[in-house]
C-alpha cells in the first residue's frame, strides 16, 4: 500500500522553544512600543492641534516659547543670564532649564529683538547647549561683552544667523502665519532708546487668532507698526517694553485692539515697570492684563478654530507688597 504526500513530522523540543521565545520577545517589544510615551521615538512627542506659547518668568527681562502644531520649537528673547543660585534667589526662570523641562531637544529658531542684556544674553547657555537650527535678529548690532559670548556661541555650534527687518515673512511651518512688523527705519544708535526701538516685532498668527510680539519698542517705533493698519488686530498682544510709561501710546494699542496682554517684569523691580499710566490704559481699554511677576510662567494655547479660540493659564496668582 502506497502513501502519498510529504509525511507530517512533529517539531523537535528545541524548535519548538525557540519559536515561543521569538514570539514571547515579540509580544513584549509591541506592547512597549504601544504603551511607551513617544513609541520609542517613533512619534514626536510635542506634535499638538495647538499653538502653545509659553511667556517664560525671567524676571526683569523678555522671553518666550512659541512650539507650532507639527512639533517645532522656537524662542523669542531669553532673560538676562545668570546663575542658578541667583535665578532660584529671584524666583525666575533660566531658559535652557525651562526647555529641557519641556523635553525639547532642539529649537528651530531663535529670536534676539535686540541687544540689551536683560532680553538676549540669557540665550548664550541655551544655544551652547541645543541643537539651534537659526538666528533671526535686528540688523543692528550693540558691541558689548554680551554680544561677543553670544556670537562666539554661535561660530562654535555653527548657528546659521539671519537678519530680519519689517515685511519679511519668517518659514515656521505652513500651518502657520508669521510677519516681521519692525524694524522698518533704523535709528541707528547706541542710545537705549533707539536700540528698543530697533527691536523686531512679530506678528504670529494661527487659523483666526492673531498674538503680537512687540519686544521692547517704544512710541516711535508703535507709530511705525501702525502702518500696517487692520493687519495688527491681534487677541492677545505682549505688551512692549514691560509696561514703560515711553510705550503706553494709546492709538496704537486702540488699533491692535487686545483682549489679553501679558507684560513680562521683575517683581519689584526698581524701573517701576509697569508704569500706572500704561495700567490704567489698559484697564481703559477693557483689557485683561496677566504678569510674570504676579503669575508665574504664562500658558497661551490657541486653537485657532474663531477668533475666541484659545485659552491662557498661570502657574500661580501672587499678590505683591
Amino acid at each position: 500500500m502506497h502513501s502519498f504526500g510529504i509525511k507530517e513530522r512533529p517539531f523537535s523540543k528545541q524548535a519548538t522553544r525557540v519559536i515561543l521565545a521569538v514570539l514571547i520577545v515579540l509580544n513584549i517589544l509591541v506592547f512597549a512600543l504601544l504603551f511607551s510615551k513617544n513609541m520609542l521615538g517613533l512619534l514626536n512627542v510635542n506634535v499638538s492641534p495647538q499653538l502653545k506659547i509659553d511667556f517664560v518668568n525671567v524676571g526683569q527681562g523678555d522671553c518666550c516659547v512659541i512650539r507650532t502644531p507639527k512639533g517645532r520649537t522656537f524662542v523669542v528673547d531669553g532673560g538676562i543670564n545668570v546663575s542658578e543660585e541667583d535665578a532660584k534667589k529671584l524666583g525666575r526662570e533660566l531658559i535652557y532649564k525651562y526647555v529641557q523641562k519641556l523635553n525639547i531637544k532642539k529649537i528651530d529658531g531663535v529670536v534676539v529683538t535686540h541687544w540689551h542684556v536683560d532680553d538676549f544674553s540669557g540665550l548664550i547657555p541655551l544655544i551652547k547647549q541645543f541643537d539651534v537650527s537659526s538666528v533671526y535678529e535686528t540688523p543692528i548690532g550693540f558691541i558689548n561683552e554680551f554680544y561677543n559670548d553670544f556670537d562666539e556661541a554661535c561660530k562654535n555650534k555653527n548657528v546659521k544667523r539671519i537678519s530680519v527687518t519689517a515685511g519679511n515673512v519668517l518659514e515656521w511651518g505652513d500651518e502657520l502665519f508669521v510677519q516681521v512688523l519692525n524694524p522698518e527705519d533704523i535709528f541707528g544708535s547706541a542710545l537705549h532708546s533707539e536700540i528698543n526701538n530697533d527691536a523686531i516685532v512679530l506678528l504670529v498668527r494661527y487659523g483666526k487668532v492673531q498674538v503680537l510680539l512687540c519686544a521692547d519698542i517704544q512710541e516711535d517705533a508703535e507709530r511705525e507698526v501702525i502702518k500696517f493698519n487692520e493687519g495688527i488686530k491681534s487677541q492677545i498682544i505682549k505688551i512692549p517694553d514691560h509696561g514703560a510709561e515711553r510705550s503706553a501710546y494709546k492709538p496704537f494699542f486702540k488699533l491692535v485692539g487686545a483682549q489679553d496682554g501679558i507684560i513680562s517684569v521683575g517683581a519689584n523691580n526698581k524701573f517701576g515697570y509697569p508704569s500706572v499710566k500704561a495700567l490704567d490704559l489698559f484697564e481703559e481699554l477693557g483689557m485683561k492684563i496677566y504678569r510674570t511677576d504676579k503669575n508665574g510662567n504664562i500658558h497661551l494655547s490657541i486653537g485657532g478654530k474663531d477668533e475666541k479660540d484659545y485659552s491662557i493659564a498661570v502657574d500661580y496668582n501672587r499678590i505683591l507688597e
